[in-house]
């Protein structure tokens, strides 16, 4: 890899990324690292997301993560980039393991885990296929039971050689987590982003939603609308427009998108086949052109904005917790005491209210499983009474066994394809309501209680809303919720070919109904299972992530306060100098926060080429 194209972020001379001093970003990181000489736990917390986010600096590459909903065909996009079939793709999602793709000499995968266990490399071409699908496939690594912390890939590639890096993230949408905080999590540690969308619809609510959510932490969004080959050519100008649409109605104040119309698989068949007319076809090259064109061109300037959003919030997050600590320093030792039991007094009305949200979250995972027992009874009847109308239409015809058989496998096949996938969908819109409506409230209570002990500490900073900073970081899972299709297996024994022509038609028919209700059983019993995990595990990560949220409010307040009563019953006559010292953090992280503020605003695209535009 060329080394020199991952500088770290550096002000040149026509970047306008300071005012006043003219500090650069990493100059301002530098200066929030060292703004707290013997930091709190609480801060010492958020201290370590700023040294991460300057090893991130450091590193001068700039990371792409490919989003997309579930069977939008985006590992399928991230191949045909790549040029070879390396990640898995199918009906089975990944888990959420972050999967790394930077420019190498050579192709080989990286597989890191949890535990001490040593990492997993190889470099042997057949083999990658294989350890990919075995670590973050759902079907053979379901529920990372492996202990796989990150994967990372390396492989040959022109556009990576800029300094870019693909990070590929479970699909959007497909449980309630997904679109939470466990998503965010993922989403933090990126730059730009492949937004992958297809025909089928071109864009949905949830990911709708979801996208309000990135354009909050991410600077630079590339949209794909993948798959375009399903469609003819005037289906897919539609399509091109509604989505447009969507994307100016969510996007009102940025620039106007222009979206890449594309198939990746034929963009993948193509690259395999050394066919350049066929990859031209696909659309592919396009997109590749913008990420080796104008993404590496504008590298430096998408960092800059990405690092400026992401210190800002960091440093909000510890301006507000070092006032709240200085404050208490401040305070006389008995009118601490009293705050301090005041404000333990209202944990009870916090818990209290933790309840009823936990409570609000039973009620609900209680009535989704109800409404699920519905659609599984729908499914079922509507496979019954598929299998007799298909049947009927044996009863004025001499009865084959076989091709009988093949008519109901493929009416049945073709009815559980359609139905479970419309449950899925129906069950996914349902979660992101019920998401919408208790994220609100749980940050709503997040809230409350650190404007309790602003209020209380009388802290004029204002209340951070932080997207990364307060969030506690989790190893999220994704389920899989579509469930496979099983077939029917019938055999047709030779001893029963003996029997007269109506009895065996007679035991046929018996036999064939039999098998088609056993199969369609199992279908229904497949998608009851797979939904009933989703919902079950969707709610008990959520109610454990307002768990952990709330205690970390409350405990970074506690400490505030009992932190400074020990420093007065330890050394009273060294408070003065421990609140002098918080006042210089303080106003050090004031001074930083006002000249991030001042900093230029996100850079356009260079809209004289064609490319696509920041959201």
């Amino acid at each position: 890899m060329n080394v020199a194209r991952n500088t770290p972020l550096r002000r040149s001379g026509n970047e306008a990324v300071g005012t006043g001093s003219g500090a650069s970003l990493d100059q301002l990181l530098t200066r929030a690292i060292t703004s707290i000489a013997d930091p709190s736990q609480a801060q010492a917390r958020i201290l370590a997301r700023l040294r991460d986010l300057q090893k991130r600096f450091e590193e001068g590459r700039l990371r792409v993560a490919v989003l997309g909903q579930f069977k939008r065909g985006k590992s399928t996009l991230l191949n045909a980039l790549l040029g070879a079939p390396l990640l898995p793709t199918g009906v089975t999602p990944v888990t959420a393991i972050p999967t790394f793709v930077e420019a190498s000499d050579s192709t080989w995968v990286r597989v890191a885990f949890n535990s001490a266990a040593a990492p997993l490399v190889t470099s042997v071409a057949h083999e990658i296929p294989g350890v990919l699908e075995n670590h973050i496939s759902e079907a053979q690594n379901p529920r990372n039971r492996l202990d796989v912390a990150s994967v990372t890939i390396g492989v040959r590639s022109d556009f990576l050689e800029h300094g870019v890096v693909l990070v590929d993230t479970p699909g959007v949408g497909s449980t309630f987590v997904h679109n939470t905080a466990a998503a965010e999590a993922v989403l933090s540690e990126c730059d730009a982003a492949l937004f992958v969308l297809s025909a089928d619809p071109p864009i949905t609510e949830a990911e709708a939603a979801y996208l309000d959510k990135v354009r909050r932490l991410i600077a630079k969004i590339f949209f794909v609308l993948n798959k375009v080959d399903l469609l003819d050519d005037g289906d897919k100008t539609v399509a091109e427009q509604f989505l447009a649409g969507v994307l100016a109605e969510r996007c009102p104040a940025d620039s106007p998108q222009r979206i890449f119309s594309l198939s990746a698989k034929r963009g993948l068949e193509a690259k395999l086949a050394r066919d350049i007319e066929a990859l031209e076809v696909s659309g592919l090259l396009r997109l590749e052109s913008v990420l080796g064109g104008e993404l590496a061109r504008e590298k430096q300037a998408i960092l800059l904005a990405t690092g400026r959003q992401r210190l800002s919030s960091l440093v909000g997050e510890l301006l507000f917790q070092s006032e709240l600590e200085r404050k208490a320093l401040m305070t006389p030792a008995d009118e601490l005491k009293r705050k301090a039991a005041t404000f333990g007094s209202s944990a009870a009305e916090f818990e209290s209210e933790r309840r009823r949200l936990s409570d609000l979250l039973s009620i609900d995972r209680k009535r989704l499983l109800g409404e699920l027992d519905s659609e599984t009874d729908r499914v079922w009847n509507g496979a019954r009474a598929k299998l007799r109308q298909v049947m009927a239409d044996f009863a004025e015809q001499s009865f084959e066994a076989k091709p009988a058989h093949e008519r109901v496998s493929a009416a049945l096949f073709r009815y559980f394809e359609q139905a479970l996938n419309e449950s899925v969908r129906l069950f996914r819109a349902k979660l992101d309501e019920r998401a919408a409506g208790h994220t609100a409230r749980a940050d709503a209570l997040v809230d409350f209680v650190r404007q309790t002990a602003a209020d209380l500490m009388e802290v004029s900073v204002s209340l951070p809303r932080s997207e990364e900073a307060f969030q506690p970081k989790s190893d999220p899972y994704w389920v899989a919720p579509e469930p496979a299709i099983s077939l029917l297996g019938l055999s047709v024994g030779v001893a029963a070919r003996l029997l007269p022509r109506a009895i065996r038609e007679k035991r046929a028919r018996a036999r064939l109904i039999a098998e088609a209700d056993r199969a369609a059983l199992r279908n229904v019993a497949n998608l009851d299972w797979a939904m009933r995990q989703n919902i079950e595990d969707s709610f008990r990560r959520f109610e454990a992530s307002l768990s952990g949220q709330l205690d970390q409010a409350l405990k970074s307040t506690r400490q505030a306060m009992q932190l400074a009563l020990a420093r007065r019953a330890a050394r009273s006559e060294a408070v003065k100098g421990d609140i002098d010292l918080a006042s210089r953090s303080v106003t050090a992280l004031s001074n930083i926060l006002t000249e991030l503020e001042a900093m230029a605003p996100t850079p356009q695209t260079d809209k004289t080429r064609e490319g696509p535009q920041s959201c």
